[in-house]
This record gives structure tokens, sequence and C-alpha cells, in this order.
């Protein structure tokens, strides 16, 4: 836990959730504190950010069940998913590359129940980033992946992860964009917020990121030095099924909108945290 986050923080939010009959009782102190952390120990940001987190993740039941990672249709979505974090300093540089170029495998809710696990396991992860740079590598993706994609959906879930999740997120950056990623964007774009948008960035090959981060911190497959992709994925999956026992549980984090206040929102009011963003 970050010395700026403090014992008495962390006790005002538990006691906070206690008294909100739809939280979970299930975060940790240290997640917790990761939620004070993205929210710049603004009380109040946090609990919009917590509540925002764990109503999310009850209403898009179509990525938060049957995720078990040894069933067949997850071992094969993360058998065309690859993830890997690397550090430049205080900041936190996560990349996601889609390995599927003839979409032969590729199943919409699937391949975002592979981010959600891969989220869950991140956020439990013991650095507190200043700022994290999220880069998606879009090498394999093709016009089919559009047919096959719940673009409503993924515009709500993209939203959710960065409004929704505990991090601090500076960049969105595409590489190896394909030709029509515009058009792929167009369809995403009205629904998100201007901030958001403005964050995001389009590169038609990885070596434009020399431009933007140290080439040393990125990993062997983009000319830097860091461990390579392949071998920390590996290390992921591991990781994520080492907490399979925990990941099976279907109502982790989740709350109980049953039970929610009527008038209590749990949308961010597209701050998006503006702080965080630089």
């Amino acid at each position: 836990m970050p010395q700026d986050t403090t014992n008495m923080d962390v006790a005002f939010i538990k006691e906070w959730m206690a008294k909100e009959p739809h939280l979970p009782t299930d975060l940790g102190d240290e997640l917790i504190a990761k939620f004070l952390h993205s929210c710049y120990h603004s009380l109040e940001q946090t609990k919009k950010c917590i509540d925002r987190f764990c109503s999310s993740r009850s209403q898009m039941s179509e990525v938060y069940t049957n995720r078990d990672p040894l069933s067949p249709h997850m071992q094969t979505a993360f058998s065309i998913t690859a993830v890997a974090s690397y550090r430049w300093g205080d900041i936190e540089i996560l990349i996601q590359k889609f390995d599927d170029p003839n979409q032969e495998k590729y199943v919409f809710y699937d391949f975002l129940r592979t981010h959600t696990l891969q989220g869950d396991y991140w956020i439990q992860r013991p650095f507190f980033a200043e700022g994290h740079y999220i880069i998606l590598d879009m090498s394999d993706y093709t016009l089919k992946m559009i047919s096959k994609t719940n673009i409503m959906f993924l515009r709500d879930y993209i939203v959710y992860m960065l409004e929704g999740m505990p991090i601090r997120v500076k960049k969105i950056i595409a590489i190896n964009t394909p030709y029509f990623y515009d058009k792929f964007y167009a369809l995403i774009k009205p629904a998100l917020p201007a901030e958001i948008c403005d964050i995001i960035h389009f590169y038609p090959d990885h070596e434009s990121l020399y431009n933007i981060i140290d080439r040393k911190c990125l990993p062997k497959e983009y000319g830097g030095e860091g461990q390579s992709m392949v071998e920390q994925n590996k290390e992921w999956n591991e990781e994520i099924l080492a907490r399979r026992k925990m990941l099976l549980n279907e109502n982790l984090w989740k709350a109980d909108l049953k039970k929610k206040p009527k008038g209590n929102d749990n949308t961010m009011s597209g701050s998006f945290r503006t702080l965080s963003i630089d």
C-alpha cells in the first residue's frame, strides 16, 4: 500500500460500503487502496468508482459469468490473446494483442471474458502506478471481426473499464492499425466521453511507440529490452489459473442490484476522474 494511502481512508471507505446494502463485502484493503490511489484520494470519486465497478460487474453478466479459465471455450479464447505489462518509471504499460488473423476462434463474449480475468488479476498486483498506458496491437484485426462483435456492448464495456476500474489511464495507443481502423473507431467513438477520445491515438506500426515510450522499456517483440510478451503472457495465465477458485465465484466483487437504493446512480457523470488525465 503506498504511503499516501492512509489506513483512515481505507477504513472510511469500508465503513461507507458496509452502509450500502447493495455493495459486496469481499473487497480487501489492498484493492480499496487501489481505488483510492486511482481517484487521487478523493473519497467521493472513490465511492463513485467502486459503485460503478461493482454495479457494472452485475450488469455485464455476459462477460462476468461462465469464466472458468480451464473450460474449453476459455482455453480457446486465451489461445488467441496475449497480455503483458512493463514499467517506464512510474508509468505502467499494459499491452494486449489479439492473435487470430482468420477469425476462426474469435467469439466476442469469450474474448472479453479473457480481458475480465486478466483485469481481475491485474488490479490485484502490488504496483501502484502513477499512470497507465494501454497499448492495443491491432495487427490481426480484420473486417470479419466487426460482424462478430456486439458494438453497443463493446462501447459500454470500454467506458466501464475506463471509469470503473482502479487505474489511471493516461493514454490508449493502438498500433499496427489496419486500413479500416477509422471505420471501426467510428462505430465506438459516439458513445465515448470527449475526454476519453482525447487520449486515444492510432499508429500504423510499433516503431511509432519509440516517440512516446523509452524503447528499452518495451518487449523484445517491439524492439525493446523487456521480457518477451510470449513469456510474460504465459506467466499471467499461470497466475490466473492459480486464482481459479476465486474467479469461479460468479458473485466476485458484484453489487446486488436488487438491494440498490433508488436514485443511487453508479455512473461517473462523464467525469472520467478528470484528475487522472494530463
